[in-house]
């Protein structure tokens, strides 16, 4: 009897925990934002470049933040050195890169076109992975950015 009573008291304990640690009410659902999750970061060649994924329903639209104290970023086009891959081997140019010029400190949008020439959509249903590639920014020859969906 004694043995059920302390598992009943552990279990009851583990609860009261846990209801502490969680939040209460759909408010504070929000306290861990979407993007923070879906943001890979890389760092070499003195720069970092954090890149911010919005998710499927998002499409292939990118959020990418470069910073560094040692070069100008301004020369970087990503327009033309990205390229995004899924795990059925398809890749995809960029159709637009739009970040305004900001020296050490750049960040924009690195789009890509939603449906391949065919006209099925580029992320499908049976997509389970992609990957971004930035190729040749500050001395790295390939940056690689992946997300399971």
């Amino acid at each position: 009897m004694g043995v059920i009573a302390l598992a009943v008291l552990v279990v009851i304990t583990g609860l009261v925990l846990w209801a502490r640690n969680t939040p209460g009410s759909t408010s504070n659902a929000g306290t861990t934002p979407l993007s923070s999750a879906m943001t890979r970061t890389n760092e070499g060649g003195q720069i970092i470049v954090k890149v911010t994924w919005q998710g499927r329903n998002a499409g292939p639209i990118f959020n990418v933040e470069m910073d560094t104290h040692a070069v100008n970023l301004d020369g970087y086009n990503l327009q033309q050195l990205a390229v995004l891959r899924t795990d059925q081997r398809q890749e995809m140019q960029p159709n637009g890169w739009n970040a305004p010029t900001g020296g050490h400190h750049r960040s924009g949008t690195l789009s890509f076109p939603t449906t391949m020439a065919s006209g099925t959509p580029f992320i499908g249903s049976n997509t389970s992975l992609i990957t971004l590639l930035i190729r040749n920014v500050g001395n790295v020859p390939e940056r690689v950015f992946t997300w399971t969906l």
